[in-house]
């Protein structure tokens, strides 16, 4: 580099821009309270104390939509877990999507409740009434600290030996954290039911593989909301985000483009994903940092170390704790039949591929897109009534 015939050495560019990007990323000062410098918090803190409760009713995403809400403080911030059915039920976990919050899942929990299930549903990292963690990167590992705070909120016992463990039913990005989730704590899991899987996809749309995500951190907040916006067919106007109309035929293929009836409410997912977009100031970080560090591709060494406790492997994993209830078990995959995010026959072939046989999975499909779980809600239920005799 020249200025007036003159060359910088190479090595003073190099600290100038050193210098540059430490400022420009510096910590915050010494006095700022630590949740702010760690999270972005969620609509629970930031929208509903601002409103009144005959508005907060009217929010495609209500604070009471789900019965047992409650609100987890850790930390990585506050989380949104819902609890409800039979103490005395077997107990089962749900972990949705990377797009949706918990209440995409809603309606087959609330059957399954009905049926005498224990059932737990959260929003995960960034979705939702959950905030945004921002000093760590959304893996595996912080989804399964969020499934280890939902446990120890409840008031009953997921976990000790009388509590017989829980099954889990997880949902795409789902499906990669429970995977992961009982790769490394196998004894806790007695029974594992996969939605339109993620974590060893072969592919992403097209949308999802932007570069502009992976180099996010770079970009102003506003451009990568519109990024966001763009992949998932959502985006902010003029109108008041309290009333706005959504274009259900805009959405990603994540997002069913219906309403659909839960307990005594009206769950219109595409409005949820749309208020999300409008009130969640950490969404677009967390779906980003999801895209890039979640478990959604390339997870075969879980995949393999979970498809060899269920060959009946006892090493992996279980060490020092009782044998997995999946040793030697079977687990139910679900698909839908013109999801065009999973490839079900892929997914399935390599499953069984992992398994060496199909002797250990069952495979199922059901009409529907990649939201399949929503309008074809009666169809997975009655799936996994099946699967569990129940």
């Amino acid at each position: 580099m020249a200025f007036s015939g003159y060359k910088i050495p190479a090595v003073v560019v190099l600290a100038a821009a050193s210098a540059s990007y430490l400022y420009l990323h510096r910590r915050p000062p010494p006095n700022t309270p630590a949740k702010l410098r760690r999270t972005i918090p969620s609509p629970a803190k930031t929208l509903i104390p601002r409103i009144n409760q005959d508005q907060a009713r009217t929010l495609a995403y209500p604070p009471d939509l789900l019965p047992g809400a409650r609100d987890v403080e850790t930390h990585y911030g506050s989380m949104r877990v819902y609890e409800w059915g039979p103490e005395h039920g077997e107990k089962v976990f749900f972990i949705h999507g990377d797009t949706t919050p918990g209440p995409m899942l809603a309606p087959i929990a609330e059957d399954l409740a009905k049926k005498g299930r224990r059932v737990m549903v959260i929003d995960l990292w960034g979705r939702g009434y959950s905030d945004t963690p921002l000093d760590t990167p959304h893996d595996s590992r912080l989804y399964a600290m969020q499934i280890f705070f939902a446990l120890a909120s409840s008031p009953l016992s997921w976990t000790g030996t009388s509590s017989n463990g829980f099954s889990i039913i997880a949902f795409s990005l789902g499906a990669g954290i429970a995977m992961s989730f009982i790769a490394h704590y196998p004894y806790l899991v007695n029974s594992l039911i996969l939605l339109a899987p993620a974590g060893i996809l072969r592919y992403l749309p097209n949308d999802y593989t932007l570069s502009s995500f992976r180099h996010s951190s770079w970009l102003p907040s506003s451009y990568l909301r519109r990024l966001v916006g763009r992949v998932l067919g959502v985006s902010r106007s003029n109108d008041d985000p309290l009333t706005r109309k959504v274009e259900h035929g805009r959405m990603a293929p994540e997002v069913p483009g219906h309403k659909v009836s839960s307990g005594q409410k009206t769950l219109d997912i595409p409005a949820i994903v749309q208020w999300q977009f409008d009130f969640h100031e950490g969404f677009c970080h967390s779906f980003v940092n999801t895209i890039v560090h979640g478990p959604i591709m390339h997870q075969q060494s879980d995949w393999m170390r979970v498809c060899g406790i269920l060959n009946g492997d006892n090493r992996s994993g279980s060490e020092g704790h009782r044998p997995s209830p999946l040793r030697n078990g079977k687990i139910l995959v679900i698909f839908g039949d013109s999801d065009d995010v999973v490839d079900g026959k892929h997914v399935a072939q390599d499953l069984t591929d992992m398994l060496g046989g199909s002797q250990h999975v069952e495979f199922r499909t059901v009409p529907g897109g990649h939201g399949f779980p929503v309008p074809s809600c009666k169809d997975v239920v009655k799936h996994i009534c099946e699967f569990w005799n129940i």
